[in-house]
């Protein structure tokens, strides 16, 4: 289990000031006392927090938008079929942005899932823009910010533990800031971490809240990269591999090392259970022969098939190019 410590409590101050000036009434005379009365106010600017919320792309959730320090609701919106939301407050400070309730297709399964876990982050909220994507690892990193009912909800303390979930799966950036994406061609490390944590919680039979509860210890990160092992070399049991959370690391093909690198865009679709998805991705494969880039090289229709781990009806082309495209999906042949 990570050690947890937070070093500071951000203070959240909102300051209304009403000045006012009461009347007085004097007897009644032909003249009446003539009264005047100043009222000066500040009004705390307006902000819109923006953001997705992201396990799988959370459709028709309740996204809620809380005061840190009181709990009370500020504002509440709905994800739209991307998972993308934008609420508007009337408050500037640290904020709970908790999500409930929607739909996500699971990368494991494939299947329409139901979202049953409320998944949170906290952010500082300024005036105008503010950004807070919403997915489990965020959620990890709340709970593990505050476990105690005592502790104060700052985004200070909530940054500490985020850092270091993310630092845990290998993540480079804010995990509030940066977009997950989860499929398709721009699929990236932060989207992959999220698939990965799927398939661990399909491969040990786990529910959502028992990883969000609090962040991955050491066992825990041990059955996730095994989930891995299981999900994709069945077939291929003297093949390991381990994930870094930018690449796939493959070893006992009796193949890699060498210095040849192998770009691979794979289009077409996959058909299981009545239902048909698009595949639409790209592969960046090192560790082949130089110069041996091509649908004749055997470790990279092995690596392939290994990595991808796609069951039922399979229609699938591909093209190889001695470079690889942006954001590819890496497999490191040792």
């Amino acid at each position: 289990m990570l050690s947890r410590k937070i070093s500071r409590i951000s203070t959240i101050s909102v300051v209304v000031l009403l000045a006012s000036c009461g009347s007085s009434d004097g007897p009644s005379t032909p003249a009446p006392a003539t009264t005047t009365t100043t009222t000066t106010t500040t009004t705390t600017a307006a902000s819109v927090v923006t953001g997705s919320i992201v396990k799988g792309n959370v459709s028709g959730a309740t996204v809620t938008i809380k005061n840190a320090a009181n709990g009370a609701t500020l504002g509440t919106g709905t994800t739209d079929a991307s998972g993308a939301y934008t609420v508007s407050i009337t408050f500037t400070g640290d904020v709970i942005v908790e999500a409930t309730g929607g739909t996500y297709t699971d990368e494991a399964t494939n299947q329409s899932t139901q979202l049953s876990t409320p998944l949170r982050a906290v952010v500082a909220v300024a005036p105008g823009n503010s950004t807070a994507m919403v997915t489990p690892l965020t959620t990890m990193a709340y709970a593990n910010a505050f476990s105690s009912a005592s502790t104060a909800i700052t985004a200070a303390a909530f940054n500490t533990q985020a850092a270091n979930v993310a630092k845990l799966f290998k993540l480079n950036g804010s995990l509030t800031s940066t977009m997950p994406t989860v499929s398709g061609a721009n699929i990236n490390d932060y989207g992959r971490a999220l698939a990965g944590l799927s398939k661990y919680l399909q491969a040990n039979s786990a529910t959502l809240a028992s990883v969000t509860a609090a962040s991955f210890n050491t066992d825990q990160w041990t059955k996730f990269v095994s989930a891995y092992n299981n999900a994709y070399v069945a077939m291929f049991p003297n093949i390991s591999f381990s994930l870094d959370g930018s690449a796939f690391n493959i070893s006992g093909t009796g193949v890699g090392g060498g210095t040849g690198t192998c770009g691979i865009a794979v289009q077409g679709s996959v058909s299981a259970n009545g239902l048909t998805v698009p595949v639409n991705f790209n592969y960046c494969i090192n560790g082949i022969a130089a110069g041996s880039c091509g649908a004749g090289n055997a470790s990279i229709s092995q690596a392939l098939s290994a990595q991808s781990g796609l069951a039922g009806g399979v229609n699938l082309t591909y093209q190889y190019s001695s470079t690889c495209a942006p954001r590819a999906i890496t497999i490191n042949l040792k």
